[in-house]
């Protein structure tokens, strides 16, 4: 479910890879997102703490995830609620991208993409 959770995100960033563990995560932010360093922490944060809390829910409240793009959804509602902890002009950024990722997200629903069309980083990148 993390692989295609972070295919989503790739997706709605325009990536062409997936980052395959937390610490290629950094550097695959910083291939797709250059300008946005200030934002890399937060991102990862929402990512991980979604995929962390929905895994909860399924394990120990025996929730039914049918598809991705609900954790997807739940690191958009992180990523809005936690940009309050930023200046104006920062927060609106936060709060932009998180929309523009979860409406992107929410126009994948009922796609299918092909998943050879995007690859695994590789080790040590």
């Amino acid at each position: 479910m993390a692989k295609a959770v972070w295919g989503i995100v790739a997706f709605c960033l325009g990536a062409s890879n997936v980052p395959r563990s937390f610490s290629q995560c950094w550097n695959w932010c910083e291939c797709w997102l250059p300008f946005g360093q200030k934002f890399h922490a937060i991102g990862i944060a929402a990512v991980c703490w979604a995929i962390w809390r929905t895994r909860n829910n399924v394990c120990f409240q025996g929730k039914i995830i049918t598809s991705p793009i609900t954790i997807v959804c739940y690191t958009c509602s992180l990523i809005s609620y936690w940009a309050g902890m930023f200046d104006d002009s920062d927060e609106e950024e936060l709060v932009a991208g998180a929309e523009t990722m979860l409406k992107i997200a929410l126009q994948l629903v009922g796609k299918s993409k092909d998943p050879e069309e995007q690859v695994m980083l590789e080790d040590g990148h």
